[in-house]
């Protein structure tokens, strides 16, 4: 594992791609899906960007979308973990706070859907490719079951905490 889960700073993000799901933990900043909605709402607000065309932070892709998905999957394939790596952080107690462990984001590339449940105010629902949908929701019902890491034999580790 590449990056540890750290609140705010290092997120859970659960991928839907083709038909497949993958955990991964990564920087925040990533998942801003539309980069450049992002980056004018920053100057209506008066802040000063220097080089708002410059994606290079970010493989050089300025809208992640479906139709670049498996580039953007591919660049960031070192921080991808498994359900039993995140099962195992969560079962041994090795994170500072139950809230490092919770997932921030579930991206649907399949449905052009992104749920996010990030507890900080950054919104990475209004900054989605256009033609998605983005919520502000609890997506731990939308997990399937199979890869719901926080259950294990049985007893959900983050009840009566999260619901």
């Amino acid at each position: 594992m590449q990056l540890m889960p750290k609140y705010a700073e290092n997120i859970i993000v659960l991928v839907q791609y083709k038909s497949s799901f993958r955990w991964f933990v990564t920087d925040k900043e990533l998942w801003f899906l539309d980069l450049r909605k992002l980056i004018t709402s920053y100057l209506e607000k008066g802040l000063k960007i220097n080089n708002p065309d410059d994606f290079s932070d970010r493989f050089d892709i300025a809208i992640v979308n479906e139709d670049n998905a498996d580039v953007f999957l591919h660049n960031i394939r070192d921080f991808e973990v498994t359900n039993d790596e995140l099962k195992k952080i969560l079962a041994e107690g090795r994170f500072n706070h139950i809230s490092d462990m919770l997932p921030s984001l579930y991206v649907d590339f399949d449905a052009k859907k992104l749920t996010s449940y990030y507890p900080e105010p950054a919104s990475y629902e209004f900054y989605i490719p256009n033609n998605w949908e983005g919520k502000y929701d609890k997506l731990l019902g939308d997990v399937p079951k199979e890869y719901r890491y926080w259950v294990i034999q049985g007893k959900n580790l983050f009840s009566p905490r999260v619901s």
